[in-house]
């Protein structure tokens, strides 16, 4: 009789914990987050003339960049989704915990804010992966360069 107890415990504590986790939820846009993608982190810098380190190399040609900043440029390009993937997998971690304690009813306001401030600082972090790559792009660039990117830009978008 002892062990059939025990057996109907484990297998309702399986369910309870296999429910509790279908109740977690993630973040919308959580593969976003765990691929690096930028998914409108940049478009203060988009939607201001800034053109992205892609664009850059799009106009390698008619800007005569260097070997040296088109070198430059391709390491941040490749670096720059590592680092935030990596940041991408702090922010679904905190989102999930945040998730996690109100499935388990284990919230308080302290407890709360304390989530919300992390999420909130791990995700400017990411954003300032995404936006520095603009800055460091230009800083590549001479004075000439960058004003005939943007002239560049701006004839496109016409």
């Amino acid at each position: 009789m002892e062990t059939l107890r025990s057996m109907i415990l484990v297998i309702l504590g399986v369910f309870m914990a296999s429910s509790l986790q279908a109740q977690i939820l993630t973040s919308p846009d959580r593969d976003q987050l765990l691929n690096g993608d930028p998914a409108g982190q940049t478009m203060t810098a988009d939607s201001n003339g800034f053109p992205s380190p892609q664009k850059i190399l799009f106009f390698k040609d008619q800007l005569n960049l260097t070997k040296d900043q088109v070198k430059k440029i391709d390491e941040m390009l490749k670096n720059v989704p590592v680092s935030a993937r990596v940041k991408g997998e702090e922010v679904v971690e905190a989102e999930e915990e945040l998730s996690n304690i109100f499935a388990v009813g284990n919230v308080n306001e302290r407890i709360l804010r304390t989530k919300l401030e992390r999420i909130g600082k791990l995700r400017a972090e990411l954003r300032f992966i995404h936006l520095q790559a603009y800055l460091n792009a230009k800083q590549v660039l001479s004075a000439n360069q960058w004003e005939r990117v943007k002239g560049l830009m701006s004839s496109e978008v016409r």
